[in-house]
């Protein structure tokens, strides 16, 4: 029940700001969603005897999402680079700590990368023109991903309850089953073409199959992959944000792996692909 509605309360926020004549709306929506995810998985990453520099992360995973923002994408290496020549910096100065010089930087960097790089693709789905390839295509595109992932997540789970019976990965994830991967698979595949018909006419139907699979495919690897982090740290969950669902990272885990493949085939629409 608390799943139910912590999607009835969410999804029609979702809904608006990908659909608001302003996209700024998405933006500062996302943006909280990473900088919230962000600060749970530096959390994990002290569970797992890491020290991340927390202050350092976000202020580049803010700068990450003003790259997308404003359409400069290759801002990133600058941010990245001088993340981490700040990061060993600040190292240099506490040598007392050197031992975990090597697994601190590591895990402030990975966290801009997993969470701020990968979430802040969809920013720069959404800041894309309609001019550049046709009427609300940028809205159209992010229902038809949302769409995807969450009934990917939705048919994994019911026919894994029903006919699940041989465990996907046990040891990262005991409840998942291979059925119920399997059912969550063709459910994207299904999703694809529906969304075609019911609001999307201007995408090819190749395509629209092609992105269910994919999404649906990377979505569940991207599940699974939160998982395992969550198994190192000795965790259930990465926090307690959204009744129901765990953290914000454990709500957007599926939509990180599958991000950048929106981002970059939004880019090829609007070249004429």
């Amino acid at each position: 029940m608390k799943r139910i509605l912590t999607a009835v309360v969410g999804l029609p926020i979702l809904l608006f700001t990908i659909w608001s004549p302003s996209p700024y709306f998405f933006v500062a929506l996302t943006a909280i969603a990473i900088l919230l995810a962000l600060n749970e998985l530096y959390a994990l990453s002290l569970k797992s005897a890491c020290r991340p520099q927390t202050v350092l992360g976000s202020l580049a995973a803010v700068a990450v999402i003003l790259s997308f923002t404003f359409d400069r994408p290759v801002l990133i290496v600058a941010v990245l680079s001088a993340l981490s020549i700040l990061s060993l910096a600040s190292r240099v100065s506490r040598p007392i700590e050197i031992e975990q010089a090597l697994v601190s930087v590591a895990a402030t960097l990975f966290g801009v990368v997993y969470v701020g790089v990968l979430a802040s693709c969809l920013i720069g789905v959404r800041m894309l023109t309609d001019a550049a390839a046709f009427p609300h295509a940028a809205s159209k595109l992010l229902t038809m991903f949302f769409a995807i992932v969450m009934m990917t997540d939705t048919g994994a789970y019911y026919i894994g309850r029903a006919l699940g019976r041989h465990k996907l990965a046990p040891r990262v994830s005991p409840g998942k089953t291979v059925e119920g991967a399997i059912g969550g698979l063709a459910t994207a595949i299904l999703v694809g073409p529906l969304c075609k018909l019911t609001f999307f006419p201007e995408i090819h139907l190749s395509h629209a199959l092609a992105l269910g699979a994919a999404i649906g495919l990377l979505g569940q690897i991207g599940d699974l992959a939160e998982s395992l982090l969550k198994r190192g740290a000795g965790v259930k969950d990465s926090g307690n944000l959204l009744p129901g669902h765990g953290g914000m990272l454990d709500r957007i885990d599926s939509i990180l792996f599958c991000a950048p493949l929106l981002f970059y085939y939004s880019r090829a629409l609007s070249a004429g692909f």
